[in-house]
């Protein structure tokens, strides 16, 4: 076993795909250019490279706008589903996945003699249970329906286990099979158990400070900042301490598994940390509550030490009076369903932000793009992007 693992998995070149929606592709891409990871080609799920292991675990480790990191496994033709299960027994998923993990399989059709789903995925799940039966094991699956996948992210944030999702892609009678390597997905940090509000995905915070312009060596404020996100993000940054340090991945459970590897890794980046300057990395809330979770979470992260908080209002705050030079603030309000006072509180911050955060750039979120058209300041572009399943959009500010 030992020596097929050598010789298939862990000495050969695979190819992979970070999942990202397609608005961050070009950010993603940049930091995946930064890594050094062997670029194939943009695609409708994100973005293929190739590497050996190696690649997969420092694309895990270190993109911080990725959602997902995939293994393409196998590209087969598929007609009937006598030909798909013939082809998926003959895969040898023992030296891929560990038949102690459960699996979920989740098959995606299009143009395909396959019509249904739910057969094709019988078809898989059969065959693969066949193939660990023949070497005297057994395979535990999960239906993958909504509930189980929440069920599955928090196991994996506490510790309790992993699920092995096997995707599925056939277009017309190509079939493409994919594992992923990830695990929870890529913005569940492992540092916010707890939130206040509804916060902006890790992801999407880091792909705004990676396209606003800001750099480590600026000031940064997150102006009204909920659980902390944005300005954990901003101090990972900053400190070049990588997103997935304080969390496990699915990879680690593969039989393949480098331990020396991931462990060389880790010391690779611990010794790259770096110190940001003191007092540029201010979170504010009005909430002192929500200002209590920020510093939990940012505590959890490792970046407690670098962050200075304050439970006041934003349009209290003058960096000014804190001798602030000019940087990059953070906006993601609390918006709400009545768009009059959407309205209003939108105008307040514009006029706060034309009166005290003059040389600044500032990022803002909103439900609606009206409301980043503010009557003293005006965005320099303003970009459209989904986040949870609902359209935002984010002005970008340079405050002359």
């Amino acid at each position: 076993m030992e020596r097929r693992l050598r010789t298939h998995v862990r000495a050969k070149v695979h190819r992979f795909a970070a999942l990202v929606p397609q608005e961050l592709v070009s950010v993603c891409r940049r930091e995946m250019e930064r890594l050094d990871l062997d670029i194939l080609e943009e695609s409708e799920a994100g973005i293929e490279f190739q590497g050996k292991l190696e690649a997969c675990y420092r694309a895990n480790l270190w993109l911080r706008t990725a959602g997902r990191i995939v293994c393409r496994l196998a590209s087969i033709k598929v007609g009937a589903r006598e030909e798909l299960f013939a082809k998926t027994v003959r895969l040898p998923w023992e030296l891929w996945i560990d038949a102690g993990v459960p699996v979920r399989v989740d098959v995606y059709l299009k143009g395909a003699r396959l019509r249904h789903s739910g057969l094709a995925q019988k078809a898989f799940q059969d065959a693969l249970q066949q193939r660990f039966k023949s070497l005297g094991r057994s395979v535990c699956f999960l239906e993958g329906s909504h509930g189980e996948r929440k069920t599955e992210e928090d196991a994996v944030l506490e510790g309790e286990g992993f699920v092995q999702r096997i995707l599925l892609h056939v277009e017309h009678k190509q079939g493409v099979i994919s594992l992923d390597t990830s695990g929870a997905h890529l913005h569940r940090r492992g540092y916010r158990i707890r939130h206040a509000g509804a916060p902006i995905r890790e992801t999407l915070a880091a792909a705004l400070l990676l396209q606003s312009g800001w750099t480590p060596q600026m000031p940064f404020v997150d102006g009204m900042c909920g659980s902390g996100t944005a300005v954990i993000e901003a101090a990972l940054l900053a400190a070049n301490i990588p997103p997935g340090r304080r969390r496990r991945f699915l990879f680690q459970k593969w039989p393949s598994f480098q331990e020396k590897t991931w462990a060389y890794l880790l010391k690779k980046a611990d010794a790259g940390t770096k110190t940001p300057k003191p007092g540029t990395l201010i979170g504010v809330d009005l909430d002192a509550k929500a200002v209590a979770v920020a510093q939990e979470n940012a505590r959890r992260a490792g970046v407690g030490e670098w962050v200075t908080w304050h439970a006041i209002p934003f349009e209290h705050m003058d960096p000014q009076r804190w001798s602030l030079a000019p940087g990059l603030v953070f906006l993601n309000p609390p918006y709400g369903v009545r768009l009059e006072a959407d309205r209003t509180l939108y105008e307040r911050l514009g006029h706060h932000l034309e009166r005290c955060f003059r040389g600044w750039k500032a990022v803002v979120l909103a439900p609606h793009r009206e409301l980043l058209m503010f009557r003293s300041v005006r965005p320099r572009k303003i970009r459209r992007l989904r986040h949870g399943g609902l359209s935002i959009c984010v002005g970008f500010y340079d405050l002359s």
